[in-house]
């Protein structure tokens, strides 16, 4: 298609003019006020949740890290389910697993740090890979077999 120079010019200006002057960049923050906090968009993740320490609160699916079983093998001490600190985790499966904890039953139920604990046994640990639940309200972390 060919447009001639007399067509082209009007169409030019018709089209500059609409798109008007290009917008002026925003105004600098003057240096004595402070600048507002940025606003998050759809896809920007939540700011981290913090435990008491100031660690960051682990959710599902995070492995903290290892406790040595009862029966000296070593376990992955990962959260379940809720929001839980990975170091706080990790003391309360390796303090359950001490022989000086008190447990109770053949499920090995014991109270540590506020966390309510329960060991499956060797059948079922074979089966599902779980060697430990402990709750904490709507928290749980686990133990399980490092294959």
């Amino acid at each position: 298609m060919r447009i001639s120079v007399a067509a082209a010019v009007p169409l030019l200006f018709c089209l500059a003019a609409a798109c008007g002057p290009a917008p002026l960049a925003p105004p600098a923050t003057p240096p004595s006020a402070s600048p507002a906090a940025p606003e998050r968009s759809a896809g920007t993740p939540e700011p981290a949740e913090r435990a008491p320490d100031g660690n960051p609160m682990a959710g599902p699916g995070t492995v903290c890290g290892e406790a040595e079983a009862a029966n000296g093998s070593l376990a992955a001490v990962a959260v379940r389910r809720g929001r839980a600190d990975c170091a706080e985790a990790v003391r309360v499966l390796r303090a359950y697993y001490r022989p000086g904890t008190p447990k109770q039953g053949s499920a090995g139920v014991a109270t540590v740090a506020g966390w309510e604990c329960v060991s499956n046994t060797a059948a079922e640990s074979m089966r599902t890979g779980r060697l430990t639940s402990c709750r904490k309200g709507g928290t749980t972390i686990v133990a399980d077999v490092i294959p």
